[in-house]
């Protein structure tokens, strides 16, 4: 017996597969997310020199709390990662929605 594989190209995966409701939600929600990063590094533009002035620290502290963000979202995204492919996506995100 051969150990025969089915080998698709991208666009034969994707018609075997189809597009439907799923796919669309996923999509939306994907959307949704990089909407919410997006807003947020836009958000940091408005927020660091608010908060400049109004805690009078100087210019390096400004860009060390953008900084901060974004080592947070690296370490995050790593750790949830970490966790979902470890245990499950559902025991990794599950604690999130009881917040």
């Amino acid at each position: 017996m051969d150990d025969e594989r089915l080998v698709y190209s991208l666009d034969k995966a994707f018609t075997y597969v189809g597009f439907g409701k799923f796919q669309v939600v996923v999509l939306l929600y994907a959307g949704l997310g990089l909407f919410a990063e997006a807003m947020e590094v836009m958000i940091l533009s408005f927020i660091g020199p608010a908060i400049k002035s109004e805690w009078r620290i100087s210019p390096a502290q400004e860009s060390l709390l953008t900084t901060v963000v974004f080592a947070g979202l690296l370490l995050g995204t790593y750790s949830w990662g970490f966790i979902s492919d470890n245990y499950s996506i559902r025991q990794a995100f599950l604690p999130a929605s009881f917040g």
